[in-house]
Order: structure tokens, then sequence, then C-alpha cells
């Protein structure tokens, strides 16, 4: 997959994702996620292109639209209503006033589709056009040649909508997963100092003599920022959890070592991969570095590579 599919496709997501939880919410009258709409999709449409600002925030009055861009000429109204009835009312309201005869009005659609509407509405709205729904919305986005444009929409979706992750994996895995999107948040770091012994009882020198050097290493560059955060995080488990995860640590490390020629350097990278692999199709954020970080951890321990 090329970066440009792996924008759209997560664009895809999180605008499908939002709609269905806008949907949801109204569907229960929860509509205080209407107004946070509104700021959402004027930044959206930002990022595309447009100069919007919400027009609660203006000093007019602006009756029948929500996002105004006084520079292009545009006015949008964000609503959960696809009727032929709240349309026209927009669209008759909004010109009602001479001053507005100059600029665009398009109705964008939150929780549902857009109609093949039937209904003339006049003033020259067309509403295959300035009726947007997610599909239409993201057809606008798809049609950006810039690549830098895309991703920077990419990541504004990915940093403001979150998704619920269902759990999928065995509850070790779901264990650990958890401790590396902790260990990976910045908030959660503390700078520690650096132990200058961190294999006392030589653990990985007598399991891996030829490598121990290259282990040490790495886990000593990563220590400072990952340790202490690593220590919080396994504060919540208990020693059943803790037990199982050992296990299942040993099993999994063990296989991928002897695949590996008990080469613990390609192993470790293999490792790495296989948990890189498991976080991002379950959708969880995460530092590819507190991964690794992890599992040094756990091989001094023993659990990772438990024997040679």
């Amino acid at each position: 997959m090329d970066n440009r599919q792996a924008y759209i496709t997560l664009i895809n997501k999180r605008l499908s994702y939002l709609q269905t939880e806008v949907r949801n919410a109204n569907s229960l009258n929860l509509t205080d996620i209407n107004v946070f709409a509104e700021n959402f999709y004027r930044d959206l449409f930002n990022l595309i292109g447009f100069e919007f600002n919400n027009t609660n925030f203006e000093e007019n009055n602006f009756a029948h639209i929500d996002l105004i861009d006084t520079k292009n000429k545009q006015v949008v109204q964000v609503t959960s209503q696809n009727d032929n009835i709240k349309i026209t009312e927009a669209i008759n309201g909004f010109y009602s006033k001479p001053e507005n005869k100059y600029y665009r009005l398009q109705i964008l659609l939150i929780s549902k589709d857009a109609k093949d509407y039937k209904t003339k509405f006049g003033k020259n709205f067309n509403h295959k056009e300035d009726v947007l729904d997610v599909k239409r919305l993201l057809a606008i986005i798809n049609n950006i040649t810039d690549i830098d444009q895309i991703r920077d929409i990419a990541n504004f979706l990915d940093k403001n909508i979150l998704l619920e992750r269902r759990k999928t994996e065995c509850s070790e895995v779901e264990t650990i997963m958890a401790l590396i999107e902790f260990l990976s948040k910045d908030s959660n770091r503390v700078i520690s100092d650096i132990t200058d012994n961190v294999d006392p009882d030589f653990k990985v020198f007598k399991r891996f003599s030829e490598h121990s050097e290259f282990i040490i290493t790495q886990y000593k560059d990563l220590y400072a920022v990952y340790q202490a955060p690593l220590v919080e995080s396994r504060k919540s488990i208990d020693s059943v959890t803790s037990i199982k995860i050992s296990n299942y640590l040993k099993d999994e490390s063990d296989i991928i070592l002897t695949k590996e020629n008990n080469n613990p350097k390609l192993a470790l990278y293999s490792l790495v991969e296989l948990f890189y692999g498991k976080l991002s199709a379950n959708g969880v954020r995460f530092d590819k570095q507190a991964i690794k970080f992890y599992l040094l951890d756990e091989l001094i321990k023993c659990n990772v590579f438990p024997n040679k």
C-alpha cells in the first residue's frame, strides 16, 4: 500500500466512523455532537483549501448557515437532516437577503447520505454538487493531487477522531499492547537516570555472549525515555496476568529465535515486527521504539528468548 492509498483509507475510516457516531447520538437526542461537528468540519474544509469561520463567532447574524468563507464567497449549513423541506428552507431563508446572492450555499449532511432529490430547489442550487455527504466529501479529498495536503488531512482526522477498538487478541496480548500504548504517550514519559549495570546477573551474556554488547547498548539507548513509564504501567498488572504474559512471550519468542537460527539480533527485529503488525491492525497508537524497549526489558528478565 503506497502512502496516498494509506492516507485515503484512514480518511475514509475516520469520516465514516464519525458519520455513524453522529447518527447514533442523534437517534438518542444527544445533539451536543452537532455543535462539535461545526468546528470540526470548519477545520477540515480549511485544510482542503477554504477559509471558513463559524458564524456563531461572527458579529453579524447569519441565519440558516453555520460556516462562512467571505474570501471565496461560500457558505455551508451543517445539518443532520437530509429531507427536501430542510434543504428548501435553508435555500429560501439564506437567499431572502439580497446581500447573500453572490454566495454559494452548500448543505453538509453529517449523519445521513444525500438523496436523489426530485425537487427543483431554485437559486442555481445543484443538489448533486451542493448537498455534501461523506461519500461526496471523500470524492473531493480523493481528487486532491498534493500528497502533503492529503497527509495533513489524514493526520488531522487521526488526531481528532478516536476510534473505539474491539478487543480481538488474547488477554495477554491485549495487556502487552496496552503497556506499549502507555509507553508511547509523550505525557507518560519521565527521563530516568541510566544505570551502569543493566544485566547484573549476566543473563544476557550467558545466553548470547556474541551479541550481548549489541543487546545491552540497545537497551541503554532507550532506557532513559522508557524505563519510568514501563515501571508505572506494570503497576496495574496482577501476578496471574504477569505469569500469562511471561509464558506467552517465552513461547512466541522461542519460536522466532529458532527460525532465526538463534541470532537474537534478527529475532528481536522479527519480534518487534510481530507486535508492530498486531498494534497496527488493531488501531492502537504506538511508538515503534517503545515496542523494542519493552521486548528488550523482557529479554533481560529471560521472558524473551529464554533458551539459546
